[in-house]
């Protein structure tokens, strides 16, 4: 236990240092609090002055932010590790007490339980859409499966921390999914479907709708998350082998 509490000292350390990695951090948080105050304020205003009604967006609001937390903090946990393996500390730890295993266990955990506690926490927080238990309990395990996979995704393909940078920015077109999904007409959206994060926004409104296929959407995204970890983690190891 004292080698992750040493660990988790040193990246606080880390984070600390780089004002990006702060606000990654503490995003979450940020948004929480910008929809919480601020976004009924901005529908008001919108009605009263545009005779626009925000309200029918909510949804797409809030799961276009919940997808955002894991993909922060998957850029974290990769730019940690692609900082540690530039600095040749990888193959350190793989002759420590930690082992390169449990390096990547906790490298990999900490993105996954923090996505986890972030999506609970923000949509009781903000309370822009009631989300019913049955549909937050798949919905918070598939944006925590996001967070490592992201973090994959740097290791394998990244060479150092610019080229991480420049793939995190990519990564965000995946962010168009949910729009595809709201605003395109079946069965148009589909072609969003190669994007990963369709499936969560996918599962997100089944279960919103308690659609009888729900499952299936469940299912499709939480093997479609898996296989992508599975593969990612290949690469990373040929990589680092």
């Amino acid at each position: 236990m004292n080698k992750y509490v040493s660990l988790s000292a040193a990246d606080a350390k880390n984070i600390g240092r780089d004002p990006m990695l702060v606000l990654a951090v503490f995003g979450p948080l940020i948004l929480a609090a910008a929809i919480r105050y601020g976004i009924r304020i901005l529908a008001e205003w919108l009605h009263l002055t545009l005779a626009f009604d925000l309200t029918v967006y909510y949804d797409l609001i809030l799961i276009e932010a919940l997808l955002l937390i894991p993909l922060m903090l998957g850029v974290i946990a990769g730019f940690l590790m692609l900082d540690e393996r530039d600095e040749n500390l990888i193959a350190y730890f793989a002759v420590t007490p930690l082992t390169k295993s449990g390096y990547l266990l906790y490298r990999l955990s900490s993105p996954v339980l923090l996505s986890a506690a972030y999506t609970v926490f923000f949509v009781y927080f903000t309370d822009l859409v009631r989300v019913p238990v049955a549909a937050l309990l798949p919905l918070t395990l598939l944006l925590a499966l996001q967070a490592p996979v992201v973090a994959l995704l740097l290791l394998a393909f990244a060479a150092n921390k610019v080229e991480g940078m420049a793939l995190s920015k990519g990564v965000g077109i995946t962010m168009a999914a949910p729009l595809a999904i709201y605003l395109a007409p079946e069965p148009w959206s589909w072609l969003a479907s190669v994007l990963p994060t369709f499936w969560i926004a996918k599962a997100y409104w089944a279960g919103m709708e308690a659609w009888n296929g729900a499952f299936f959407i469940y299912l499709a995204a939480f093997a479609i998350y898996s296989l992508l970890a599975v593969w990612l983690y290949r690469c990373y190891k040929q990589r680092n082998d």
